[in-house]
């Protein structure tokens, strides 16, 4: 069985997650040679700073 990430929440933590249910050996699987060739990867976005640079309380 294939899970997707959840949408993210703007109002909680940044950090995403996936819970695995999958058995090591099926996510082994999943990963084919042409999966792997095609996957792209994931945009990363961090969080805002506090402060812009420079800037201190």
């Amino acid at each position: 069985m294939r899970q997707s990430p959840k949408s993210p929440d703007p109002d909680e933590d940044p950090v995403s997650h996936v819970d695995l249910t999958q058995s090591r050996q099926e996510v082994l699987e999943y990963w084919t040679k042409e999966r792997m060739a095609e996957a792209k990867p994931r945009e990363i976005r961090l969080p805002e700073p506090d402060h812009p640079t420079g800037e201190q309380d």
